[in-house]
């Protein structure tokens, strides 16, 4: 047996109707009910009125879930290694699960032991560094360059340099 979409959309709210009226008769029932007496429920007719369901407003997406994809994707942007100058040194910005990791590249280009957590605060990427410092970073997307605040602009390594 085929439904098509619509056939499908009317028996959901249908029994979804149906299932609201049974759980609210119950309810009551439940609340009237003496203790050494049947339950009997009788349901009422209830009427789904399909014009004014077709004419409703679109289901509100999930704008926690937008959000959080809105910031994952601008936070992968900064993945990658980034040096400032020709020295190899700089930092790199890699993805470890479900976090985004800053650290910090000697000359010879190898990651040393500091690494910082980056975290999205008020529409800014930062970290926080010694103490109370907080770094925040900014990408010029036209450049390809990273601003480190405070600190120095950094441009992204290319693969050949690798």
């Amino acid at each position: 047996m085929k439904l098509s979409n619509e056939q499908l959309t009317r028996l959901t709210l249908y029994t979804a109707g149906i299932n609201s009226i049974f759980a609210e008769a119950l309810l009551k029932a439940q609340a009237k009910k003496p203790a050494d007496t049947e339950n009997v429920i009788e349901p009422e007719a209830f009427v789904i009125d399909w014009d004014a369901i077709e004419n409703a407003p679109p289901i509100p997406i999930d704008w926690q879930a937008e959000e959080r994809q809105r910031r994952e994707q601008a936070m992968s942007r900064l993945c990658g290694r980034w040096t400032m100058g020709n020295y190899r040194c700089g930092i790199e910005i890699t993805r470890e699960g479900e976090h985004f990791v800053l650290t910090h590249l000697k000359r010879n280009g190898r990651a040393t032991d500091e690494r910082y957590v980056l975290i999205w605060l008020d529409g800014d990427i930062l970290y926080y560094g010694y103490g109370d410092r907080i770094t925040v970073l900014a990408l010029n997307t036209e450049t390809d360059t990273l601003m480190v605040s405070p600190g120095v602009n950094y441009t992204r390594w290319a693969e050949e340099q690798k």
